[in-house]
């Protein structure tokens, strides 16, 4: 990712040390810092977690599936296999993965463009507005601690996408501008300006102050305290389009599109000192092709809780009531059958009429065969690690090799990973002590 950071070692008693990784085994870490004489053995019942320099490579995959499992966890790689057993994931930091059917959520596949950005893996090109500065970086993300602005400069294309997964506390409060032309100001000239006020979202054309419009149906910015945000915007056709958890919320068409300036920058502005965490930011093109809206809700804006609650993917993707083994393509359609193969991108589906052979990245959805859902079992010496593309796994820590990590877990049985590709690693995960002290300090 090449951006600057530290590696942090935090204790169970609050302490932490900055520095590097001398080595790690199944019961100690040794450390390396500037304050020790030496590298110091500290025994992992008393460490908290690690934060460390994870170098994410680049990826030419055309797609990226998230596999959410029973436990919480989500993978994310390149569909390889799809069985009524194993589900099988090319990922960048463990190779080929198994996952056993009972354990896997849903599957939920994204196309993968050419990103102009992904990140942040740190505040270099960021400006940050206020002084003192309002956001920090820490573990893949930037972090508010009082109202004011984080913005930088991009060659945004005339049709984009911005999305970015947010968790906050408290009341949920932001300002996203886009194709600004001054990202040190959240009020800027020109392009659009989006806020986000708990479920309300707001829209205005900042060149003429005039609204675009305004919406009270982001239900799960009410609910939870995250969420991944995507904006569509097209300065083609001044179609503005937001998506919660995958879920298309509204479109809005700017009337006065064809004056609106192209300009470059994008800029986020916490609105009130309810802390905000952004990360698994993406900025790249998108082809202009907008999904249909869901039914509306009833009187007042207020959830129907009925059938529509009921066709819904594990992310919250509307599945639009299908039918056992029926898939959701990309462009709304859907398609009756039974996945075949997948290699080298394609799949290759079995229906009533043929087989059909169609790029993955097409696909929203794969049909997998209903099961009884189980959870893995909880080991002791569980781990858990992040890796800078938002994945999460839980496994036993078994060994330490030549820069891998060796795991065991029910999810997806021995596993060795990449050490230089965690961006974090938390111990002791099942013990309540521990765990308020790690949701404090992520805040």
């Amino acid at each position: 990712m090449g951006e600057s950071g530290k590696s942090v070692v935090r204790f169970s008693n609050g302490d932490q040390l900055s520095g590097t990784m001398a080595s790690l085994d199944t019961q100690r870490l040794l450390w390396d810092s500037p304050i020790l004489e030496k590298p110091t053995p500290f025994f992992l019942r008393n460490v908290l977690d690690l934060t460390l320099q994870a170098n994410m490579p680049e990826n030419p995959a055309k797609h990226e599936a998230t596999v959410s499992l029973t436990n919480g966890d989500t993978v994310r790689g390149q569909i390889a296999a799809v069985s009524d057993d194993v589900i099988e994931l090319e990922t960048w930091f463990a190779g080929r993965m198994k996952f056993r059917r009972v354990m896997v959520s849903g599957i939920r596949i994204d196309a993968r463009p050419v990103l102009l950005y992904q990140g942040p893996a740190g505040l270099d090109g960021w400006e940050v507005n206020e002084d003192p500065p309002a956001w920090t970086y820490q573990d893949a993300s930037f972090r508010s601690n009082a109202a004011g602005g984080i913005g930088r400069k991009f060659d945004l294309p005339e049709e984009c996408s911005i999305a970015f997964d947010v968790a906050w506390r408290g009341q949920f409060a932001l300002k996203l501008s886009l194709f600004s032309d001054d990202v040190s100001n959240d009020q800027p000239s020109n392009g659009y300006v989006m806020t986000f006020q708990q479920r309300s979202i707001f829209v205005q054309n900042s060149g003429n102050q005039m609204s675009i419009g305004r919406s009270n149906k982001a239900f799960a910015l009410q609910e939870n305290e995250q969420a991944r945000i995507e904006i569509r915007a097209s300065l083609k056709t001044g179609k503005l389009c937001v998506y919660v958890d995958g879920e298309i919320v509204e479109v809005w068409t700017d009337p006065n599109f064809a004056q609106t300036k192209r300009e470059r920058g994008i800029h986020f502005a916490a609105l009130n000192t309810s802390p905000l965490r952004l990360s698994r930011i993406a900025i790249g093109p998108w082809d202009g092709v907008v999904d249909p809206l869901p039914e509306p809700t009833g009187a007042g804006g207020f959830r129907q809780f009925g059938l529509e609650e009921m066709f819904k993917d594990p992310e919250g993707v509307p599945t639009k009531q299908l039918e056992n083994g029926r898939m959701l393509l990309r462009n709304g359609d859907s398609i009756a059958g039974e996945v075949l193969s997948i290699g080298e991108g394609i799949i290759t589906i079995k229906t009533p009429f043929k087989d059909v052979r169609l790029p993955v990245e097409m696909l929203r959805s794969i049909a997998l065969k209903p099961v009884d859902l189980e959870r893995c079992k909880r080991e002791n010496g569980d781990v858990r690690g992040w890796f800078p593309d938002g994945s999460s796994v839980v496994f036993r820590l078994d060994g330490v090799g030549d820069g891998t990590l060796k795991g065991t877990n029910q999810n997806f049985g021995a596993a060795e990973f990449q050490m230089g590709a965690f961006s974090r690693i938390e111990f002791n995960i099942y013990d309540p002590k521990f765990e308020d002290l790690r949701v404090g300090g992520g805040w």
